[in-house]
């Protein structure tokens, strides 16, 4: 009798090992099936930027380089990527797994999500090209299984694969009253990710491959996306306008080192002269300095209001949205700004 229970109990054994290999192998083939039908939408983008390099009277304007990924979601050539990639951008170029490759343009950003949306100017094939699938990331369950491609480190078409592992709302963030949300997984994101595609394990987008959270400063295993749903919001129904600039909400103690003359503004680092910004004359920052290790440029103009509402914390950039919303076209927007220790006013027509 325990000669025979042994012997059933081992066949369980033998069968639960096979049944695992079998759904394995099959996973691992709907992987392989998934990444070979929606790769063609993954594009590698080339930002040239112009910064500050050298120091004291050494110190020159140098164009400087930058990669970062995205993917296709029209066929009239819309890219969905993250904002950090396309910032204070001057040229950019999208390469797609066929080879061809196009200059694009910024229609749209969203500094705060960390998300903007790109047309490639020039006439666009489809052909060989698949137009990425969005998906409802408010479907996506916590423990799902999700992949990742980009360009890590420059590693082209490179796919890491994890599970989402939770969600954040950041407090005191959010975008005309949409809390920007976050997924937050253990698939593999390094630079060059960035802008990248996140799939269910359906082939559809359920976010945009954002940051990660390190210690070590290499991926620790806590990474980022911005949902799909709030970039859809932020981008397709309610764009915003991309100012062309890379900035930093400066307070405290570097805020009076600024002698800014009140308790937050918003420090200009850079600038592109295609984005609103640079039309307007701001300028960036031109001093390399490192302050609470982080590397930022010192000497730009700092934005103390835009149309009467000072800038505070992260939400005052959607109080200014809400305000010029309703304004009529003609009507006229100020922008104060701190400039070599002056304030002046910069003023435009609302278009």
């Amino acid at each position: 009798m325990k000669m025979h229970r042994f012997f059933f109990l081992n066949n369980r054994i033998l069968y639960l090992l096979v049944f695992c290999f079998l759904f394995n192998d099959l996973y691992s083939q709907n992987l392989a099936d998934l990444y070979k039908q929606i790769n063609s939408s993954v594009v590698v983008i080339d930002v040239v930027s112009i910064g500050s390099q050298g120091e004291g009277v050494n110190r020159k304007l140098a164009t400087q380089s930058s990669q970062g990924s995205g993917f296709l979601i029209s066929k009239e050539g819309l890219i969905w990527t993250a904002e950090h990639v396309i910032k204070a951008a001057e040229v950019i170029t999208v390469s797609f797994v066929d080879g061809d490759t196009y200059e694009a343009e910024v229609l749209s950003s969203n500094p705060s999500a960390d998300v903007a949306l790109l047309k490639i100017k020039e006439e666009f094939e489809i052909k060989n090209k698949k137009i990425a699938t969005i998906g409802n990331s408010d479907n996506v369950q916590i423990g799902e299984d999700i992949f990742v491609l980009g360009a890590p480190h420059g590693f082209k078409q490179s796919l890491s694969r994890g599970i989402l592992s939770g969600r954040h709302i950041p407090e005191n963030l959010s975008n005309n009253f949409v809390k920007v949300e976050f997924l937050q997984t253990d698939a593999a994101i390094n630079p060059g990710n960035s802008g990248g595609p996140v799939f269910n394990m359906k082939g559809e987008v359920v976010g945009i491959a954002s940051r990660i959270y390190t210690i070590s400063g290499g991926f620790d295993g806590i990474g980022f996306a911005v949902s799909s749903n709030v970039a859809n919001k932020l981008l397709m129904e309610d764009p915003d306008t991309w100012t062309g600039m890379e900035a930093k909400l400066v307070s405290g103690t570097l805020a009076k080192v600024l002698n800014i003359p009140q308790d937050t503004g918003l420090l200009i680092l850079n600038t592109s002269t295609q984005g609103t910004a640079g039309k307007l004359g701001l300028k960036g920052g031109r001093i390399p300095a490192t302050i609470d290790g982080e590397k930022i440029m010192l000497g730009g103009d700092v934005i103390l209001e835009i149309a009467g509402i000072k800038f505070e914390n992260e939400n005052s950039g959607y109080l200014v949205k809400e305000k010029v919303k309703k304004m009529n076209v003609g009507d006229i927007i100020s922008v104060t700004i701190l400039r070599e220790g002056k304030i002046g006013t910069v003023k435009f027509p609302k278009q």
